[in-house]
């Protein structure tokens, strides 16, 4: 099935008594259960307005008026496409959630409120999942990306460091980019970092030392930010705000640039080809030579924030910005459905948790909810 890349995951929290990055009780990522803090949420400023505030409202900034939108009717269940939501975690963190990764049995959240949080999924009584706090870290900078290796788990943070995590308690810190990380891969046992610096650094484990070393840099032939990693391949396939850049793995050299050159929201493999989606909700499909095959229009829900491979279908999920979730199917690329997940906020991340259809949502207010998708519809 499809697997995504994982977008952003930045500096070290201290305070008296505690080492870095860990709990007031020095307790670390993998450790024993610590009672979740649920931070305060940002307030955002309301929207819309003008008279009655009905359908046209309007809004009025700096003294001109634009037209807004009717408020969104959230759906928590969407019976086309088998989506269903089992629940949700207001103020899960205090800001906007940047990342989802699953890692064991739990799931690990990172936020723009500079922690990391740990959660246990748990049945309730009515047999729905739900999802529990376990466990509170705080990083010092805003994490953008997550990724579970193994043994570790990695956090991009806006400083341009990679804080690790392992299960044994050890942790470690990695510098080379200049810029915020914003997205981590593995493959072949080298730990993979992009950044908005340009490059990509490739990371390896010193066995004698325990320690990461930086092996490689790619920072020629790579223009803007990069968003987005994936391997196909005899290729890297870098995403970012200029297009995908195509990199020789045997070289590390870039190759090839693919068109469209614009903003890249995530990439995605399936049977053998890439799928790209762009910011403004346009897919192109590649093989592996990084010819197009396929392209798709604008998804009618507008700008695309996030991507997420779901096994159940199989599907492509994106979250839009203006909190709504498309479902398309693969291989054949039709648009299932899409409903509004969230009323004026943006979806900030996605999270495929597992092979029974079961996803995260990541809000821009810090939200976070659990779905599922019933792959038994498919056959009636």
């Amino acid at each position: 099935m499809a697997r995504n890349n994982r977008r952003g995951g930045n500096s070290q929290g201290r305070g008296k008594g505690r080492g870095r990055g860990q709990q007031p009780d020095g307790r670390h990522p993998h450790g024993h259960p610590t009672p979740g803090v649920v931070r305060r949420q940002k307030e955002k400023p309301s929207r819309g307005g003008g008279r009655g505030n009905k359908g046209g409202a309007r809004r009025r900034n700096n003294g001109r008026t634009n037209a807004g939108p009717l408020p969104a009717s959230v759906q928590t269940e969407v019976r086309e496409d088998g989506m269903f939501r089992h629940s949700e975690v207001e103020k899960a963190h205090g800001d906007a959630v940047m990342s989802i990764v699953m890692a064991a049995d739990c799931i690990y959240t990172a936020s723009r409120d500079k922690t990391l949080k740990r959660w246990k999924v748990n049945k309730a009584t009515s047999g729905k999942f739900e999802l529990a706090a376990e466990l509170e870290v705080p990083l010092g900078d805003v994490c953008w990306c997550l990724i579970s290796a193994g043994d570790w788990l990695f956090c991009g943070l806006g400083d341009g460091t990679i804080k690790g995590f392992m299960k044994t308690g050890a942790e470690t810190v990695l510098r080379g980019h200049t810029k915020r990380v914003g997205c981590l891969m593995t493959h072949e046992h080298v730990l993979l970092s992009g950044a908005s610096d340009g490059s990509v650094r490739c990371w390896q484990m010193n066995v004698h030392t325990q320690t990461f070393e930086c092996t490689h840099a790619i920072d020629e032939g790579i223009s803007g930010a990069v968003t987005s990693l994936s391997v196909l391949g005899e290729g890297l396939w870098v995403g970012g705000t200029s297009g995908v850049a195509l990199v020789e793995l045997a070289t590390l050299k870039v190759v090839k640039h693919l068109e469209p050159r614009k903003f890249v929201s995530g990439l995605l493999q399936f049977e053998g080809h890439m799928i790209v989606v762009y910011a403004d909700g346009s897919m192109c499909i590649f093989d592996g030579l990084g010819a197009m095959k396929h392209k798709q229009p604008a998804l009618p829900a507008g700008p695309v924030l996030c991507i997420a491979g779901l096994e159940s279908g199989p599907r492509v999920l994106c979250g839009h910005a203006k909190g709504q979730v498309s479902s398309i199917t693969l291989p054949n690329f039709i648009l299932k459905k899409y409903w509004h997940a969230l009323e004026r906020c943006k979806v900030q991340t996605l999270c495929c948790a597992g092979h029974d259809g079961i996803y995260v949502l990541g809000a821009e207010n810090g939200t976070l909810q659990l779905w599922q998708r019933d792959g038994s519809v498919d056959a009636l």
